[in-house]
């Protein structure tokens, strides 16, 4: 029989996708007591990703190109994806029963098309007897001896204790009393609610890999690519994401956005317009763009759109060239509750990047959107997730 003290008592505070899969890989090995705390199921918050089809990672291959993608943490995860990266991550997915293949974006889903399948699947591996999963809220954590877990209902001793709550939970009142900085989280890849609600009237009008430059006051942002879209009460969409990320710390009240919606030159425009004298003003800028586009246009401008486009007035002209290559949008705020992940967690310099273990507390462990590390979408958040997440079953293996 094996003496108790062989074993490693670990505790796993939040069970989402990090948590998750940190549990996995413990749990395989079978001198590892896991104890999961969360109220809601392992896994669970893998649901609503990629719209419910799972998005996994991406299939970007450059480590340095994949961090990028990475407003915050991207120095940080180098080391992280150097180590254990999207392919490895693909790898080990193909290894628990979860088979993947690369969209044309890169972006990368299991071949079921399915959270819900991916997520019984994973959920299969925690089917184990050194598992257990306990429907309870962790109030706090103290570093004793031995780590002493208080949930909502009793106290737990543990030797080992791995957060993972990401960037909504308790998980950083519960780093905090424990020593660690906290960077204050602020909404990330939100829909901006726009002072130009004439636009609002194209609900559901998307536009494909539109550039997009951005200044707050004076400051200005990386210029972001990608889709946006039109909704009754806020512009949105990867693009819109992008930039939402870069001001998640700025006020976002000063953020202009300056949109070039159609790849085409002013010079091409004009041509078009000079060869096509006749035709309404409506019908030729059409061409570029859907007509209720331009109709929104016009109306707010009051330009008549059926006269000619030889009476077509120079200011006029500037407006609707300016409206496909120039459209200056300005935000009014952050829609509320949109937010996909938080900016800002625990400070990264608190963590060695090479166990993801605490370099105040011995013993405690932190992975996933609970750091300060956030991403754009297409994969990469989940990558932080899981790349976090083996590094620390690595290093307590």
């Amino acid at each position: 029989m094996v003496q108790e003290s062989i074993y490693k008592n670990i505790a796993i505070i939040g069970c989402g996708a990090a948590g998750g899969l940190a549990a996995v890989l413990l749990c395989k090995n079978p001198y590892n007591k896991v104890t999961a705390f969360d109220v809601k199921e392992p896994f669970s918050t893998l649901l609503p990703t990629g719209g419910g089809r799972c998005n996994l990672t991406n299939d970007e291959k450059d480590v340095r190109e994949f961090v990028k993608n990475y407003p915050r943490g991207e120095k940080f995860l180098i080391s992280v994806f150097s180590k254990f990266g999207q392919e490895k991550t693909r790898e080990l997915f193909k290894d628990l029963g979860i088979k993947t293949y690369v969209q044309e974006d890169k972006r990368v889903f299991p071949i079921s098309n399915s959270s819900q399948k991916t997520i019984q699947t994973l959920n299969k591996h925690l089917e184990t007897s050194n598992f257990k999963h306990i429907k309870e809220k962790v109030v706090s954590i103290k570093k004793e001896d031995k780590f002493v877990v208080k949930s909502e209902n009793k106290e737990y001793v543990f030797d080992y204790v791995i957060v993972t709550t990401g960037g909504r939970g308790n998980g950083f009142e519960i780093a905090k009393n424990l020593g660690h900085n906290i960077i204050e989280p602020k909404p990330s890849l939100c829909a901006i609610d726009i002072e130009e609600k004439y636009l609002y009237s194209l609900s559901g009008l998307s536009f494909k890999n539109v550039e997009i430059q951005s200044k707050l006051g004076k400051k200005k942002l990386p210029t972001v690519y990608g889709d946006i879209l039109f909704s009754h009460k806020a512009i949105t969409g990867p693009a819109i994401f992008k930039v939402s990320a870069l001001s998640a710390f700025d006020n976002i009240e000063e953020l202009e956005m300056t949109i070039k919606l159609v790849d085409i030159s002013q010079d091409e425009i004009e041509k078009y317009i000079r060869e096509n004298q006749k035709k309404t003003i409506k019908n030729v800028f059409s061409k570029f763009v859907p007509e209720s586009y331009i109709n929104a246009i016009i109306d707010e401008h009051k330009i008549d759109g059926n006269k000619q486009t030889a009476q077509i007035k120079k200011q006029e002209k500037e407006i609707l060239i300016n409206s496909l290559l120039a459209q200056r949008l300005h935000a009014k705020s952050r829609l509320k509750d949109s937010e996909i992940v938080t900016a800002g967690g625990i400070d990264l310099k608190e963590i060695d990047s090479k166990t993801m273990q605490s370099k105040l507390v011995d013993g405690l462990y932190f992975a996933g959107e609970i750091l300060n590390i956030d991403a754009y979408t297409g994969g990469f958040n989940l990558q932080n997730c899981w790349s976090t997440a083996f590094i620390i079953a690595q290093d307590l293996n």
